[in-house]
């Protein structure tokens, strides 16, 4: 599943969407059908009291945490489903109940606490929760807890390139991570715990705190912190880089450091004693070249263009102004926000002993790969701001799109190429790439495992020797063998042109093929996406064997897809693996065309909702659209309260490749990103807007009942694209990426992304080559460029779009055959 949006509401399931719409909307999630007059529904029918009971209140939700508990000599693992924390016994996994708590489950940390197993939650802004798991099976939710943050005179470049002094506070702290460790001695043990706060940095405090709810707490309520703080972020801008991702405590006494993962700033090294910021490794400000310049700005020296900070080398508030203000022509500050923030990403850090002296970081680096930085001095520097790691090898990760994918038409960038910003958009981008690594020894590590977004559980062989030029991190051809470049003459390249080092063209002829060097040497296995986009793992310190015959070795969250129980075996050059168990996020069974098994529904993607009498449509990303009842029928209208059945009866394919039955073509609805309800004559149609390939059209007159769904899917004639392939009709040179859809009789209007409106006449016949399907686009030029629509509503004579950047155009649509902007 290539190529897929970060979905907005993915940290909620089907039911919270489905009651905000029932109190706040009529018959979509965004801009609505129209008004009432056009044959479409402006009100839904499903009734305004209507709200789920107890136990319904969701379903579905993103499974992203996982951790691992031993109780009374048994391997449990802890995951999320959004906010319901779960336990499955690794030896014989089962799926269990859910644990609600306040807030979505960003980390799981087990402790052992006055004798007892607890697992700590990191959730956001709704703080920390304290679970006891002494019995796995029947968990216990205890202690809940914000955090508080506060750092005074901040300077930052504001939108306007003018200097200004800020303060930020919160009593609900954002709370990423966590990190438990002991302090003290055997016998005499000093519990301590530190928070990774995305919005602050880090709080040190003392564990018994967070369990003592007289003493442990603040005047405000909040935690305790009796330990230092350290201030993380930089602001150059108005938003903020360097939030802490994710906490790894490494080695022991007063060796030990804490490795923090800070997004967009690489990694931090720092003392958990007093948290100083000991060391420090960034891909994007290392110029010493000796990763070839793979990487995104691949020839750039930050420090020789641009003003940056002493301690971290990023582009600071002086840098910023200046390039708002237009007093300098290097722009490396607005490159790296709009266009390769998303590459230098780092999201986790694990750390290894390599032979007798030498220690490795292993850093999760988001679309950058995986990274292998040298940091044997880790623990031998103490001044502020500290040492830098030394790069030695990257893997990288898989192209968001596809190796074969490219922009269609010039859509921004320098020099017309694309743009990590423009050709995807920020959204996928925070998903895609490398999310998670594991080092599998202590002493002399030979694999690493880690999670791609696209590319699923993946081994690479010669931990030790990333930089050797025989047996390292490299194709079989050797370092700077390769040549995938298609247009490496601009500053800011479309793809992955500036790798040399591997072979990025596809495996295999399949458009979702991965690339060529994920079954080449280093790399061991890329299993692909399993149930979904890999993401966190767990070694479960089950053997690795040659044959298969162990139980579950790899413990792996697939984000919207649930949660994977792996088994890999096999030796070098390949391994295998084989899934011994799957968790989807919901219990309902999908269907599917005749011959083919029916797919188990996980939801998770959540991005929009239409409701139609008594059922809600949910359009769920690469799930494509899922048809629930969610209120009863009585006397042919709907009664006043939502059903307690709450079940799928209907759905689209579950891929994103059309499957031929019998001569019929069924298609997907793939990267569902909207769905509207209209009814045309009887006909009731669901309008998918696609955030890659356009608008669908959906029968959903026939669905099915709970239990045994209605396959929906659309025919030839109910794809409505622009951009097909290299063939653009009505001369739209942008991809097409509708956002949302409002229909007013015959007519379509979308929120088209960067190609702004689009009008599409739904009763002309879309082949791939007939114009007449567009009746009329719109995007603007110079100030009132429409710079990215993602939503649409139409009033009278008027659309009102949804443009990004460029604010809320109004676009006068009394004549659609000459369409203008009114402001």
């Amino acid at each position: 599943m290539m190529n897929h949006k970060n979905n907005r509401l993915s940290l909620a399931g089907l039911s919270l969407i489905a009651v905000s719409m029932f109190y706040m909307t009529g018959c979509s999630g965004k801009g609505g059908s129209g008004d009432g007059t056009d044959g479409s529904i402006s009100l839904c029918s499903t009734p305004l009291e209507a709200s789920l009971s107890d136990g319904l209140d969701r379903i579905g939700g993103a499974t992203t945490s996982v951790a691992l508990v031993d109780v009374a000599d048994t391997n449990w693992t802890l995951y999320n489903n959004a906010n319901e924390l779960h336990a499955a016994d690794v030896s014989n996994p089962l799926k269990t109940a859910g644990l609600e708590v306040e807030g979505y489950i960003h980390d799981i940390e087990t402790v052992k606490y006055g004798g007892k197993s607890y697992a700590l939650l990191a959730m956001g802004e709704e703080g920390i929760t304290v679970v006891d798991v002494e019995n796995p099976l029947v968990m216990v939710k205890g202690i809940n807890v914000k955090v508080n943050y506060e750092e005074p005179n901040i300077t930052i470049a504001e939108g306007s390139g003018s200097l200004a002094d800020i303060n930020i506070s919160s009593s609900r702290a954002p709370i990423s991570s966590l990190a438990v460790y002991n302090e003290g001695s055997a016998t005499v043990p000093n519990w301590q715990l530190i928070i990774g706060d995305e919005g602050y940095g880090l709080h040190k405090t003392s564990l018994d705190n967070l369990f003592d709810e007289t003493n442990g707490r603040e005047t405000d309520g909040t935690l305790l912190i009796d330990g230092p703080e350290q201030y993380t972020l930089q602001y150059a801008g108005e938003s903020p880089w360097g939030g802490p991702k994710s906490l790894t405590l490494y080695g022991e006494g007063n060796s030990r450091r804490l490795f923090v993962a800070q997004g967009f700033m690489g990694m931090g090294i720092y003392d958990p004693r007093d948290l100083t910021h000991v060391g420090h490794y960034n891909l994007y400000t290392d110029a010493t070249e000796d990763n070839n310049g793979e990487d995104w700005f691949y020839d750039m020296n930050i420090s020789a263009i641009a003003s940056t900070d002493s301690c971290t080398g990023m582009p600071d508030y002086l840098q910023a102004s200046a390039e708002i203000n237009g007093t300098t022509t290097s722009m490396p500050w607005a490159d790296f926000e709009f266009y390769g923030k998303y590459y230098y990403n780092a999201r986790n850090v694990d750390v290894a002993k390599v032979g007798s002296n030498n220690t490795y970081a292993y850093i999760a680096y988001g679309l950058a790969g995986l990274v292998a930085v040298d940091v044997s001095d880790y623990n031998t520097t103490t001044a502020e701001c500290g040492n830098t790691g030394k790069y030695l090898g990257y893997v990288p990760a898989m192209p968001v799109k596809g190796p074969t994918d490219r922009l269609i038409g010039n859509q921004g960038g320098q020099g017309g190429s694309g743009t990590l910003f423009s050709r995807a958009g920020a959204g996928m981008l925070k998903d895609a790439g490398v999310v998670d690594v594991k080092v599998d020894a202590n002493v002399d590590p030979t694999k690493v495992f880690f999670t791609d977004h696209f590319g699923g559980l993946m081994v690479v062989n010669y931990a030790s020797t990333p930089d050797n030029v025989d047996t390292g991190w490299h194709g079989p051809d050797g370092l700077d063998a390769y040549d995938n470049d298609m247009n490496k003459t601009v500053d800011h390249i479309p793809s992955y042109d500036f790798v040399t080092s591997y072979d990025m063209s596809p495996s295999s002829t399949d458009e979702e093929a991965l690339p060529t060097f994920t079954i080449e040497t280093p790399i061991l296995l890329a299993t692909g996406e399993v149930g979904g986009h890999g993401n966190s793992l767990a070694l479960t310190g089950n053997s690795f064997d040659e044959n298969d015959a162990s139980p579950a070795d790899v413990v792996m969250a697939a984000g919207a897809g649930g949660l994977n129980f792996i088994e890999v075996y096999g030796t070098a050059p390949a391994y295998d693996f084989n899934v011994t168990e799957h968790f989807a996020t919901t219990d309902e069974i999908g269907a599917a065309p005749v011959g083919l098994d029916a797919p188990e529904i996980s939801v998770g993607h959540s991005a929009g909702v239409g409701t139609y009498e008594n059922i809600l449509y949910l359009a769920d990303g690469p799930h494509g659209v899922m048809a629930w009842k969610v209120a009863d029928i009585s006397g042919g209208t709907c009664q006043n309260i939502a059903t307690e059945d709450v079940g799928l009866v209907g759905n689209t394919l579950q891929s994103e490749s059309a499957v031929d039955v019998n001569g019929t073509m069924m298609y997907p609805t793939p990267h569902a990103d909207e769905v509207v309800v209209i009814n045309n004559g009887g006909t009731k149609s669901a309008m998918v807007a696609s955030l890659s390939a356009g608008l669908r059209r959906v029968n959903v007159n026939n669905l099915g009942t709970d239990g045994a769904p209605e396959l929906l899917y659309p025919t030839d004639g109910d794809i409505f694209e622009h951009s097909i392939e290299e063939n653009k009709l009505g001369g739209i040179d942008f991809e097409d990426r509708v956002y949302d859809v409002a229909v007013r009789g015959n007519l379509a209007f979308t929120a088209d992304g960067l190609s702004g409106v689009t009008v599409y006449d739904l009763n002309a016949i879309p082949d791939g080559n007939n114009s007449d399907i567009i009746v009329a686009n719109i995007k603007g030029t110079g100030e009132d460029r429409i710079n990215n629509a993602t939503g649409i509503a139409l009033s009278g004579d008027y659309a009102f779009v949804a443009g990004g950047s460029t604010g809320i155009t109004v676009i006068d649509i009394s004549n659609t055959s000459n369409l203008s902007i009114v402001k």
